[in-house]
């Protein structure tokens, strides 16, 4: 049967391709070509492959599928896939940006408030402000004058803080230098607390000791040097002051207030060597009149000679011979209070001189209005005398 349909086809190709001869005529010679039946299948077939493909091609226009157009689509898609890549990228790096510059300003904020600190400090500790990038801190202190212990605090209960705890910085860039300023910061945090810890104990120390005197702390403080200036220390803090920090700098100046009003407090025991006090302040026997007179001094006794010493710093405003007093010697020790030597045998500074605490400015005697060698010290706040004695005893809780 095979065999049958294997002829039948042969056939059919010889009677549709039987071998075929092309004659050429060309100057006279005559040449031919012979186109086999396997040719012409050939050149057949291959005809019809490309009109067949042309066919189909044609039709897919009619009917609208368009590689080209296919292609294109594709294109817009992937175009569009990448604008969408890159809107999100940028997006990505606009958020970075704004959060690296809210670390910035956090680190900023850190940096400027552990300067505040430092700077408090330092100026607690007599130490200069360092480079703020790289705070350090020294140790030395230099807190004058030293109090041996407290007279008696009128106010015996403790002061409290007037401004929370302290708050430790607050800002986490995930670096070790993040973790060095919490650090830094915390011990910065323990310092400022030891400082308004001694800072408060130095205050109400220094009050009792003015009080000591029966003296006003806002009066002396009043009768400080002339004219206004100093540090800033800004109460309100602006919008990135830290209260703590703001409140323990008002506490550091008003100790170094307190501070120069002690030095000018005159707390020394006039007298070298032994002596004692032969005659106290106040209303007493008038030696001469033996009648009440209004004493505006204490008497100390010591041997003829005996030196006399400036009871604090000082300025020399007279030295020599004065009506009743004799020779005597006025120191201004600043803040409104002058000390008067009296009844000396001998003045041994001059006017104007500058005096330290210490200083001899005479020696005992008795000249003026006395009836023997003795030393008639006057203490004046103001123009006005207040009870030497008193000073006397504050003095022996100050070194």
């Amino acid at each position: 049967m095979f065999g049958n349909l294997r002829e039948e086809a042969k056939a059919a190709v010889l009677r549709y391709f039987p071998e075929r001869q092309i004659y050429l005529r060309s100057g006279g010679e005559v040449s031919y070509y012979v186109l086999k039946t396997r040719t012409q299948v050939m050149i057949t077939s291959l005809l019809g492959a490309t009109a067949l493909w042309c066919l189909v091609t044609l039709l897919n226009v009619i009917w609208g599928f368009n590689p080209i157009a296919g292609a294109s689509k594709k294109n817009r898609m992937i175009k569009a896939e990448y604008e969408r890549t890159v809107e999100n990228y940028k997006a990505r790096l606009e958020s970075a940006e704004f959060q690296l510059n809210q670390q910035q300003q956090d680190f900023e904020k850190i940096a400027k408030n552990l300067q505040e600190k430092h700077a408090t400090l330092a100026k607690h500790l007599d130490q200069p402000v360092l480079d703020p990038s790289l705070p350090e801190f020294g140790l030395t202190t230099q807190f004058k004058p030293t109090f041996l212990r407290s007279p008696g605090l009128r106010d015996a209960s403790e002061r409290e803080s007037r401004v929370g705890v302290m708050k430790t910085a607050e800002v986490d860039l995930g670096t070790d230098a993040d973790r060095s300023l919490m650090n830094l910061d915390s011990t910065q945090n323990d310092k400022l607390m030891k400082v308004e810890f001694d800072t408060l104990s130095d205050i109400e120390k220094s009050r009792a000791i003015i009080e000591a005197t029966d003296l006003n702390v806002v009066d002396i403080l009043s009768a400080g040097s002339p004219g206004t200036g100093g540090p800033l220390f800004d109460v309100t803090g602006g919008e990135d002051g830290d209260p703590r920090v703001i409140s323990i700098q008002a506490r550091v100046a008003e100790s170094k207030l307190l501070e120069d009003a002690i030095e000018s407090l005159p707390l020394g025991f006039p007298v070298e060597g032994d002596a004692r006090l032969t005659s106290a302040f106040g209303v007493r026997k008038d030696p001469f009149t033996k009648r009440p007179a209004m004493h505006q001094a204490v008497d100390i006794g010591a041997r003829y000679g005996a030196k006399i010493i400036a009871t604090a710093d000082g300025v020399v405003i007279h030295s020599g011979r004065k009506s009743n007093y004799g020779r005597v010697v006025f120191v201004d020790h600043g803040h409104g209070f002058i000390t008067k030597y009296a009844h000396l045998s001998k003045t041994l500074v001059k006017k104007g001189q500058i005096v330290k605490k210490g200083d001899r400015v005479g020696e005992m005697g008795s000249s003026g209005r006395s009836t023997g060698p003795h030393l008639h010290y006057e203490v004046t706040f103001q123009d006005r005398a207040y009870d030497p004695d008193k000073f006397l005893k504050a003095g022996l809780y100050v070194q």
